[in-house]
């Protein structure tokens, strides 16, 4: 059920009504968790199973875990850690990884080739991941085990972020529900506003960019090198506005029930680095892989040799997730490399002499423009998820090849949005969001939404409405 569906908002209207005429911690639980359910039926019933037994599994294990002596059961703990970790990757490898796997094996041996037809279950990689942070939080001490396989199930199973995010770890979640989720006015005008912008980020920015994006990479050889270069642009806003939209209308909507879901992007474009780019870009998967993995690697303790290593691995693996194929891998990698590179960099320009206040200011503008044209290149082999056309299209840039010349308007005009509002924001906010509800007990506030509603309904594109990390 998507979001942009008449029927998702017929489903949220009677959600609310429900919610609204009961009283109770328990039955509101209950209620989101039987709404979470059909929520998720409705996108694919089929792995609906396998979504409770992933839950069933997991609140097992996490009572295994936190039921234990510390000290004198550490081998046990470890052991149910282990295997719910293994559950849980199983589960991944198999419906996710199991084509690539028998693709990259039989084309290295020179066998025929094998087609394995698994569908993969409808928002599988985000909640994988919350599961297992569940029981490493539980692990860790970061947390007490859950006893109330309601809440476990809620966890894992939330319908508003569950289809993409954001990740939400366990030891942010459960402490909100102790207690009772009564909706009020503050959070249905604040959740409101924020599901309102994330539907105008989608349905009027990245669906529209979409169209220069899906022509040009469906035929890059017919395309101008200057076409390809506003295409390669276009994706770069089109996969910023299409995720974080979703990810305002999944933090609006669960805000509206009195849920606080985070941040998942912070003007991203303006990183002056790689590692600044992912603590601004996709928030909750990057602290994922931060706590989870690069951590647990060793992190930048282990000195600099490790450091480099541990880098360039969590954004292999982050590639990994991020899907089955090599061109996702190489992805991965090669931001891996640069994250590495830049901290290389970065930590030999902090023993030389620091210049000027202008000169420091003019660096960091150089920084952020360039580390924008790096990001964008490496959206390429995302896009087309193809060495082949990859190549093709950086060698048709570079060249500046002759061809079919498709500027397309929206590219330049919604670039010229993002950057007005970067400025804003370093003017106004340090760098950071500005994003902030209107106050719609002022006359003022109450037009100027109207007015936003009536421009998202005559500048949306009808058109296909999939988000783009709905396929993760």
């Amino acid at each position: 059920m998507s979001f942009l569906s008449v029927r998702f908002g017929i489903f949220f209207l009677i959600l609310l009504l429900v919610m609204k005429v009961t009283r109770g911690a328990k039955t509101h639980q209950l209620i989101l968790l039987g709404a979470s359910y059909i929520f998720y039926a409705a996108g694919d019933w089929r792995f609906l199973a396998l979504l409770i037994g992933i839950s069933l599994a997991m609140w097992q294990c996490g009572l295994q875990i936190g039921g234990r002596d510390v000290r004198s059961e550490a081998k046990a703990r470890k052991a149910w850690l282990i295997l719910g970790v293994f559950l849980d990757l199983l589960v991944l490898g198999i419906f996710k990884y199991a084509g690539f796997f028998v693709d990259t094996f039989t084309a290295a041996f020179g066998l025929p080739r094998t087609t394995i037809g698994i569908l993969l279950p409808l928002g599988l990689s985000f909640y994988i991941f919350q599961a297992v942070s569940y029981l490493a939080d539980v692990y860790m001490g970061k947390m007490k085990a859950e006893s109330s396989l309601r809440k476990v199930l809620l966890y894992i199973g939330f319908f508003p972020q569950i289809v993409s995010g954001p990740i939400v770890k366990a030891r942010d979640f459960f402490p909100q529900l102790e207690t009772d989720h009564e909706l009020t006015w503050a959070n249905l005008s604040w959740g409101g506003q924020r599901f309102l912008t994330g539907l105008f980020k989608k349905m009027v920015v990245a669906d529209r960019l979409g169209v220069c994006v899906d022509a040009v990479f469906a035929a890059p050889g017919a395309y101008s090198g200057v076409s390809l270069l506003t295409a390669v642009l276009a994706y770069a806003l089109q996969i910023y506005y299409d995720f974080s939209g979703y990810s305002d209308m999944a933090i609006g909507a669960a805000r509206i029930l009195g849920f606080d879901l985070g941040r998942n992007f912070n003007l991203p474009y303006l990183a002056a680095n790689p590692s600044e780019f992912w603590k601004r870009w996709h928030i909750s998967l990057s602290s994922w892989f931060r706590d989870y993995v690069y951590i647990p690697l060793g992190g930048n303790r282990k000195g600099e040799a490790r450091t480099y290593l541990n880098l360039f691995l969590t954004m292999l693996l982050s590639g990994l997730w991020h899907g089955a194929s090599w061109s996702f891998v190489a992805w991965g990698a090669l931001h891996g490399a640069a994250s590495a590179v830049s901290r290389a960099f970065g930590r030999k320009r902090k023993g030389e002499r620091s210049g000027s206040a202008a000169w420091g200011k003019a660096s960091h503008v150089l920084s952020v423009i360039l580390n924008f044209c790096v990001v964008s290149i490496l959206w390429i082999p995302f896009r087309a998820n193809d060495f082949g056309k990859t190549i093709l299209i950086l060698r048709r840039i570079i060249t500046w090849a002759p061809g079919i010349h498709y500027v397309y308007v929206y590219a330049l005009i919604f670039g010229a949005g993002l950057l007005l509002t970067e400025l804003a924001a370093v003017r106004c906010n340090q760098g950071n969001d500005i994003w902030r509800p209107l106050d719609l007990g002022r006359f003022s506030s109450r037009v100027i939404l109207c007015c936003f509603i009536l421009l998202t309904a005559v500048f949306a594109y009808i058109g296909d409405s999939a988000f783009i990390y709905a396929q993760f």
